[in-house]
């Protein structure tokens, strides 16, 4: 994505536009492999090598919370992040750690009356086929 429609993106919902916050989500959002925040970190900081792994922590967590990313804990308590928000599961391979994404409906709740539903999460683990093909 372009620092340009990132810019219009941020600008869309108010969201302050730091260079610290423009780098981390440029590379979220072209890294769709989930990436955790010490690949973040590491990569950013080739081309922002003032950028500190608080200033990457910071942004992310700006980021998860204005919805622009989504922090995901499946493996044990690693966060990995990714900008797909919009509704999908994830399938976690216990080999090679790969994090995919598949598709899938929207749940229908029907929770008792009074809770409030703020995080929807589906996540399977297994072999993936690479892996699988490999035995």
């Amino acid at each position: 994505m372009t620092q340009e429609k990132i810019l219009a993106l941020f600008r869309e919902k108010g969201f302050r536009a730091t260079p610290q916050r423009i780098a981390v989500f440029n590379y979220v959002y072209e890294h769709r492999d989930h990436p955790d925040v010490l690949a973040i970190y590491e990569n950013v900081l080739k081309s922002n090598p003032g950028f500190s792994k608080t200033t990457v922590y910071n942004a992310l967590k700006s980021l998860c919370e204005s919805g622009f990313i989504t922090a995901i804990t499946i493996d044990g308590g690693r966060i990995h992040y990714d900008a797909n928000v919009n509704f999908h599961g994830h399938f976690i391979c216990k080999h090679c750690g790969e994090i995919y994404d598949f598709q899938l409906e929207e749940p229908v709740s029907t929770l008792p009356k009074g809770f409030i539903v703020q995080k929807k999460d589906v996540y399977y683990s297994g072999i993936c086929p690479s892996c699988n093909n490999k035995k």
